[in-house]
């Protein structure tokens, strides 16, 4: 996938879908996603729909991955790490950097704050909202925010990354990605299985 460069709101269609049910069915949920950058920002939109919504975490770093959430992984160019950006359907973010699962570095509080997110549901808790459920998040998502490189601009740069919708913590946990993961149990850092994902000049 070749990401443009803009200067403007997301627009694109169609929208790219995170469709793959991976370890378990994931019926009445569907999620797309939309990326474009202005060079030193990416800007990503995802769009969802689910038959449950639950956001109860506000702390930058909290387990944003028991809600309703969507993700964001990404490995920079020539790099063996990647970066889990990860997001509840109110905006909280949760960002982490190493090697797999079980090797990872939270990022800093003054990397996550230059993130701006705007849920389409607000900011207020949400303990449980049920029905046929849609909502979407934009997210500005600064490239100073990769605080374990020195990038000022991901024009030209060749990634790998993969982008996820999960809910650990709902009554139907689910696990769609983008790109499909193989293993046996449910496992989103699969750096072998993320796609190829170009900025383009």
């Amino acid at each position: 996938m070749i990401v443009s460069r803009i200067s403007c709101a997301l627009s694109a269609s169609p929208f790219p879908a995170i469709d793959h049910a991976n370890w378990v069915p994931a019926k009445g949920i569907s999620a797309s996603f939309d990326i474009h950058h202005r060079g030193t920002s990416i800007l990503l939109k995802y769009m969802v729909r689910e038959p449950q919504v639950r956001a109860v975490n506000t702390a930058f770093n909290s387990p944003v991955w028991e809600d309703s959430c969507v993700e964001f992984f990404i490995a920079l160019e020539g790099d063996n790490n990647y970066y889990n950006f990860e997001f509840n359907a109110i905006g909280t973010v949760l960002g982490a950097y190493g090697p797999d699962r079980s090797s990872r570095e939270w990022l800093p509080t003054e990397s996550l704050q230059m993130i701006r997110t705007t849920p389409s549901l607000g900011r207020g808790l949400i303990e449980n909202m049920e029905g046929e459920l849609s909502w979407e998040l934009d997210i500005i998502l600064p490239v100073k925010s990769f605080s374990f490189h020195q990038v000022t601009d991901i024009a030209g740069m060749k990634t790998r990354a993969n982008f996820y919708k999960c809910g650990d913590g709902l009554k139907k946990p689910h696990y769609l990605s983008w790109k499909q993961v193989q293993t046996e149990k449910p496992d989103f850092h699969q750096l072998g299985f993320f796609g190829n994902l170009e900025f383009a000049f």
